[in-house]
């Protein structure tokens, strides 16, 4: 396996070709086993060497195309050393999801490609969360992106995904190299501005909501397993605890494959499924993480009259 070195980048290694599961979660648990001996750089760039990023990528632009179920279960692996790193994938994964489903055949072709030299992508949003875009506003010249926006990305990613709406309210994908150490005026260029489909927002806020999951999902096993070890000393009082543990591993992991089914039909369009309705599993399994206690700063009473009042719309 090779490096590669374009003109004016730093040297790069080729990240392998994953396809079967069995690579990808071996990959998977050798990040994990790294965590422990390696700073968050050090992982960061063994995770862009690994070949893991371009999983949810189709086959026809250059990925694995991997399905959810197996890519959350990488995530839960990796959660379960590291949660920060498991984290960023989230965001990733998500910003790869919107990719899936803005601009022309050849536009994400060339955005997918940078894969391949191991750059990772991050995720911006407004306060309100991937359902509500990002406003762009128009001058003489160029459309303008808040100058905040940019700047709140994570240092470490090389590009930023931020999803946005023009002044006509059409849905926008603003995808920008990532500068965190140059000053920036908001204006885009043409060639950072794409089109995006409509009801993508719904497939990527679920893709973010599944692999949310998966991360709570390892972070919930590591804490079962470190429960069990001690288990022969465990007194009484903490018995219950394992069993609630074990329980919300249980459903989560019940939840989650579910969810990442419905994701899978709808990636490949079929007629069965909607953005909509795998939208709605998605907010089933955010009720559940509510009533787990694994989010903040949602209302279960507020997703779940925002699922009832969906179902009573179809």
């Amino acid at each position: 396996m090779g490096s590669v070195t374009p003109l004016g980048e730093r040297l790069r290694f080729v990240p392998p070709r994953l396809g079967a599961d069995f690579d990808v979660l071996t990959v998977a648990r050798t990040i994990a086993e790294k965590c422990a001996i390696e700073n968050p750089g050090q992982i960061h760039a063994r995770i862009a060497r690994s070949g893991l990023l371009a999983l949810s990528v189709p086959t026809e632009m250059g990925g694995a195309d991997i399905t959810n179920d197996i890519l959350s279960q990488a995530l839960s692996i990796i959660a379960a050393a590291n949660a920060e790193a498991a984290h960023d994938l989230v965001e990733h994964f998500t910003a790869l999801e919107f990719l899936r489903n803005a601009g022309s055949e050849e536009q994400r072709k060339a955005v997918f490609a940078r894969l391949d030299l191991g750059e990772t992508f991050a995720l911006v949003t407004s306060d309100g969360g991937l359902e509500q875009a990002i406003p762009v506003t128009a001058d003489d010249y160029a459309l303008r992106l808040p100058d905040d926006i940019a700047r709140s990305a994570r240092a470490n990613a090389d590009w930023i995904v931020v999803p946005a709406v023009n002044t006509s309210g059409q849905p926008l994908l603003i995808v920008l190299r990532n500068r965190p150490n140059s000053s920036w005026e908001g204006l885009l260029r043409a060639d950072q501005v794409v089109f995006l489909a409509q009801g993508a927002e719904n497939l990527a806020a679920s893709v973010s909501t599944l692999l949310k999951a998966a991360v709570a999902l390892g972070q919930k096993q590591r804490e079962l397993s470190g429960l069990l070890v001690g288990r022969l000393s465990v007194d009484g009082a903490a018995k219950p605890v394992i069993g609630e543990i074990f329980l919300a591993v249980e459903l989560l992991k019940a939840q989650i494959s579910s969810l990442a089914a419905h994701i899978d039909a709808a990636q490949v369009g079929a007629e069965n499924v909607t953005c909509r309705s795998v939208r709605n599993t998605a907010i089933t399994l955010e009720i559940l993480m509510a009533r787990l206690g694994l989010i903040e700063g949602v209302s279960e009473a507020g997703l779940i009259a925002s699922l009832a009042d969906d179902l009573r719309r179809q």
